[in-house]
């Protein structure tokens, strides 16, 4: 059709001009009517071959579409990422994060959800979500783990504080001190920071008692008492006018990366991981651990059982 000759036909193709003229046969048998007249050596397309053509190349330039589809999928600029998150990083640094990575990155698109850590842990394992990131210890048969981490919590309190003019803050300057509780339902950090009140004698005012970092963070600014909370949520309290201290003796907490079991992530996600990481880590130290080790004693890790 392009060239109206078999042997240029032939040349285009790389193949021999008797290959293009039993191809040509062929499909001529297989569609039932003729595509071309031959006269004078050359051959002219029938009304049939014209309305055929259009058809082809219609379906060509989608097989060009798929190709190029299949290339944004390969280079990660096309997809989507179905992420379930904590509320320590969901309330705070994830959305920041969601956006860096779309940003450049127009064919992407994300659903995000943000759960307890028991939460995203069911919802990953049941496939309803591709990656969850989650506080650790955390226990299930229906998942798999990437990469895990330590970080230190810290001390937060409102401008004016006492607490404003310590380099840290010790476990001891708490004793009698207005205090924000991490509440019972979060058990793991509740048993941690009790766990460090307890060695250090120091007794805090507990005032007021709440599951969520971020909402201890909304106390402590109406100055209702200090709290222990995350370095992302003491983080964000500080860029909006807060104080937050280093604490000691360390609280560590534990957060890592999950996917559903016997699906290994795509090239996508290993990439949002990444750049995760490479956020969290700019701002914060990242104390890379095994999800095996950590437990919930104070000192945060376990040792491993043979």
């Amino acid at each position: 059709m392009l060239t109206g000759s078999m042997s240029e036909a032939s040349q285009m193709l790389y193949v021999s001009q008797p290959a293009v003229s039993r191809l040509i046969k062929d499909l001529e048998e297989a569609l039932d009517f003729t595509l071309f007249d031959r006269r004078n050596s050359r051959v002219y397309p029938t009304q049939q071959a014209h309305a055929f053509f259009r058809e082809v190349e219609r379906h060509f330039i989608g097989m060009d579409s798929l190709g190029q589809a299949a290339d944004k999928i390969r280079l990660m600029k096309s997809g989507s990422l179905r992420i379930a998150c904590m509320p320590v990083l969901g309330f705070s640094e994830m959305p920041a994060m969601v956006a860096d990575f779309l940003r450049d990155r127009e064919g992407v698109s994300a659903s995000f959800v943000t759960h307890t850590s028991v939460e995203v842990v069911n919802m990953v394992g049941a496939q309803q979500y591709d990656l969850g990131i989650v506080m650790l210890p955390v226990d299930s048969s229906e998942i798999s783990f990437g990469r895990c981490f330590q970080v230190d919590c810290q001390c937060i309190a409102w401008p004016g504080h006492r607490f404003e003019r310590q380099e840290r803050v010790q476990a001891g300057d708490l004793d009698s001190e207005p205090f924000i509780a991490i509440g019972a339902q979060n058990t793991v950090t509740r048993f941690r920071i009790d766990s460090v009140l307890r060695d250090s004698g120091a007794r805090p005012d507990a005032r007021i008692e709440t599951p969520l970092f971020i909402t201890a963070e909304s106390f402590v600014r109406q100055q209702l008492g200090v709290s222990i909370v995350d370095p992302f949520t003491a983080s964000r309290y500080v860029e909006q006018g807060g104080v937050a201290k280093p604490f000691d003796p360390s609280v560590p907490l534990y957060f890592g990366f999950i996917t559903p079991l016997n699906h290994p992530p795509t090239g996508l996600i290993k990439e949002f991981i990444d750049s995760c990481i490479d956020h969290l880590a700019a701002r914060w130290p990242l104390q890379p651990v095994e999800p095996a080790d950590v437990g919930v004693a104070g000192s945060g890790l376990m040792t491993r059982q043979p």
